[in-house]
């Protein structure tokens, strides 16, 4: 049988680190990546330490404590595709079980790089429509509000579909352009409908690309003490929402000035319409994340708990207290599943913690604050107090049910 101890240190650090900027690219998150790959370097017989930042990734190996390190830095690009991340996961089992050599475990991980998403572009269409009409829905909106935060999100879609195409500087003013196009759709469409929410529209719109998720984690990062990884998730989270911040108060302010929008207000949506817009949010998130078909229902049921857990916690204890019991039974479900199906947690944790998030919330309150409103700036703040509380939700998840060593 193969033994993974008798490879070259050369072609085990080729491998690892050609593991570990795949896995970073598919949206492992930094703790867990890094402990994934210590576990892979001991089952070479090495020391291994890495750090994980969102845009580099430092690896270094030794044969044992006494030696000299090799160092790698490498450059890494960020991204979430829940359907390859397992398939990692597999070739490294296979490898360590001895089934797998290196140079075949690296053909797999090639093939895996070049397969295509499992759901095609119209669907990934679908999921930003599925998405930016849900989250409409739950802030309560009206449903002319719906219909249009529906139709931007096509436009936020097509704008990221043919930027990341195209890559360089329009790839990296996607923030900037998708708030830019659908705040100005959004404040236009409210000259023939004074009722529209044009802040809500375009929200809801660019949900999709709104870093709570990055946010979130940073804070959880630096509670865990990976102050690099979560002051560079921080730190980027909060420069791509003013990226978005500036494109949609850009917007608002042009075409405010050359065309006087009229006032009014819409009806809310009945409560009770609540049953399919929840969902909505969780299928499109579910498309959007690239999460593999075989395991929609494990997601679909984990953002289900979170969502359950948030909205009975905050009516028992109050709105803190609900964000961290949701985000606590989302993180012991994400483990327990982790260890009786194998596969890597995050498949069903990522999309449950991001219905839980306070990106929205802080951007909200940027465009509130740029309009001259006092409460925008507690808004701002809010973001952080929830990201603190569902990081305080991990923190008891992982104290219950420790998570598998896995992406």
């Amino acid at each position: 049988m193969y033994n993974p101890n008798e490879e070259k240190l050369d072609d085990i650090c080729r491998f690892i680190i050609k593991l570990g900027k795949a896995a970073h690219e598919y949206g492992s998150p930094a703790i867990r990546l890094e402990n994934y790959l210590k576990r892979v370097t001991t089952t070479f017989g090495l020391v291994g330490e890495f750090h994980s930042t969102p845009t580099s990734m430092i690896f270094a190996f030794k044969k044992d404590e006494a030696d000299w390190q090799k160092l790698n830095l490498s450059s890494v690009t960020g991204g979430l595709d829940l359907t390859k991340l397992p398939l990692l996961d597999e070739i490294v089992d296979e490898l360590a079980a001895g089934n797998l050599s290196i140079s075949e475990a690296e053909s797999r991980m090639n093939t895996v790089e070049k397969s295509t998403d499992p759901y095609g572009k119209w669907m990934v269409a679908f999921g930003y429509v599925a998405l930016g009409a849900g989250i409409a829905g739950l802030f309560s909106g009206s449903w002319l509000d719906i219909l249009f935060s529906a139709l931007l999100s096509i436009f936020v879609y097509l704008i990221v579909w043919y930027s990341g195409r195209k890559g360089g500087w329009l790839a990296d003013s996607i923030p900037f352009s998708t708030a830019l196009v659908a705040g100005g759709l959004a404040i236009a469409l409210k000259h023939p409908f004074p009722e529209l929410n044009y802040v809500l529209v375009t929200v809801s719109a660019i949900i999709v690309l709104v870093p709570g998720y990055s946010v979130s984690m940073g804070v959880a990062e630096l509670v865990n003490d990976h102050v690099l990884s979560g002051f560079s998730n921080l730190i980027n989270g909060l420069i791509y929402l003013f990226k978005q911040f500036i494109g949609a108060w850009l917007s608002f302010s042009i075409i405010g000035a050359i065309w006087v929008t009229k006032t009014g207000s819409g009806i809310p949506i009945n409560p009770i319409w609540l049953w399919l817009f929840v969902p909505s949010v969780f299928i499109g998130l579910i498309i959007v994340f690239q999460t593999a078909p075989r395991y929609v229902v494990w997601a679909f049921l984990s953002a289900t708990i979170g969502y359950l857990g948030v909205t009975y916690g905050s009516e028992l204890m109050g709105s803190n207290m609900g964000n961290m019991i949701g985000a606590a039974l989302v993180g012991m479900f994400a483990n327990a599943w982790e260890w009786k199906v194998g596969k890597p947690g995050s498949i069903v944790l990522l999309p449950a913690i991001t219905v839980l998030v306070s990106g929205s919330i802080g951007f909200r309150g940027l465009v509130a604050s740029a309009q001259g409103d006092v409460a925008g700036t507690g808004q701002f703040l809010d973001m952080f107090l929830i990201a603190f509380t569902l990081t305080a939700g991990l923190v008891i998840a992982n104290t219950f049910i420790k998570p598998k060593k896995s992406l």
